[in-house]
């Protein structure tokens, strides 16, 4: 009988397998910590934020998989788990024995199994990944496949396994107790949004529709659950801002929610009302979406791309490239552009962005937390 203490680890795997160790913990314990402030950002923002490194397209998107029901356990992110295996497996190679190896290489294994459930999911049910969370998931893959071939002993120690336990433990009940501390000033907050927005005066939305649309109901706009009326100016860069919250809202209530697209440029070319041209090809940029109403979404989303190279020239040229030159120059055009602007008279626009979120006035672009708070609101009862 061979009663010889197992090498461990570090005696066996070679400098490179070594550092391929080191900096798959690492990375586990780096992706894992931004996807738990990932999930606060989404389940509690405080603001417009820059947007999430790991929001690709629509296919590679974090967003999902934070959404979905499995991305945390009573309101507590799974990503904080993953956080701890990574401080753990970095801590055992720092620290090592094999009391803490053969634990690792324990949880690694479940990790492993319940990483592939996940990934399986994601993809077949959501119809996406997170790539931070497919990253993860191959580094710590790729950690149990180091330990796998060096490591001598799997069977966990119950004292490591048990002081694991408690750490898990005390880190799920210091942060379930965070999120319910959120939810309380959320829900706090969340009233008075929606007291102030019911002591709004009800404007209604302009009588003719302006037949530029960013999201369709599945009923006439005047039957739509949610009804958003953005006046805006493709120059206006908090009109470009909020036109990226208004896509994200067009997702989310698919189906439910209408929103049109109202010309107010602020260029006193079209718009009477103003002294001077602030943003001197805003009426330009109007006539030309105006001739391409098929593929106003488009062209919506690639005149705010170049919202800083907006010229003349290069709207002249998108209009000749998509063969409505005569269109863009026509007299019938810019009238129908001031016809809009017309329209806009009862409802005092000053500034932009302006809309009308079931005929309720509100200037400024919101936060898109606080829209969803609305829009909620409105779809319960609770607002009207």
């Amino acid at each position: 009988m061979n009663n010889a203490t197992p090498n461990r680890l570090t005696d066996n795997a070679t400098i490179g397998y070594q550092a391929l160790l080191l900096l798959s913990a690492i990375l586990m314990l780096g992706f894992s910590i931004y996807l738990t402030n990932h999930y606060f950002e989404i389940k509690f923002p405080t603001g417009l934020t820059g947007g999430s490194l790991c929001n690709i397209n629509d296919f590679f998107n974090c967003d999902k998989t934070t959404l979905s029901p499995f991305s945390n356990i009573l309101g507590v992110p799974i990503a904080l788990f993953g956080a701890l295996i990574g401080a753990f497996v970095l801590l055992g190679y720092l620290f090592n024995n094999l009391a803490i190896e053969g634990t690792n290489h324990f949880i690694l294994i479940v990790n492993a199994v319940g990483c592939l459930i996940l990934f399986l999911y994601s993809l077949i049910a959501l119809g996406g990944l997170c790539p931070f969370c497919s990253l993860y998931y191959v580094f710590s893959w790729a950690a149990l496949a180091v330990y796998w071939k060096f490591s001598e002993t799997r069977t966990p120690n119950l004292k490591v396994l048990l002081c694991y336990g408690l750490v898990f433990i005390l880190a799920y009940a210091a942060t379930k107790s965070n999120v319910n501390q959120k939810f309380s000033k959320k829900a706090q907050y969340s009233e008075s949004l929606v007291k102030q927005y019911n002591g709004l005066q009800q404007l209604g939305h302009p009588k003719t529709r302006s037949g530029y649309n960013l999201a369709v109901a599945s009923v006439a706009f005047d039957q739509a659950p949610i009804r958003i009326t953005k006046f805006s100016d493709f120059q206006c860069p908090g009109c470009k801002m909020f036109s990226e919250v208004l896509h994200k809202l067009a997702k989310k209530y698919e189906g439910k929610i209408a929103i049109e697209y109202m010309f107010y440029p602020l260029d006193n070319n079209c718009n009477e009302s103003m002294k001077s041209a602030l943003h001197q090809h805003a009426c330009q940029a109007a006539y030309l979406a105006t001739c391409l109403p098929a593929k106003f979404p488009e062209v919506h989303d690639r005149l705010f791309e170049k919202q800083n190279d907006l010229s003349s020239t290069w709207i002249e040229d998108y209009a000749k490239k998509e063969g409505v030159l005569d269109c863009y120059k026509s007299e019938a055009t810019m009238n129908s552009v001031k016809n809009m602007l017309t329209g806009a008279v009862p409802f005092n626009i000053r500034s932009t962005p302006t809309f009308l979120l079931n005929g309720k006035k509100i200037e400024g672009g919101l936060p898109q937390v606080q829209v969803e708070i609305l829009i909620d609101a409105l779809l319960s009862g609770a607002a009207k």
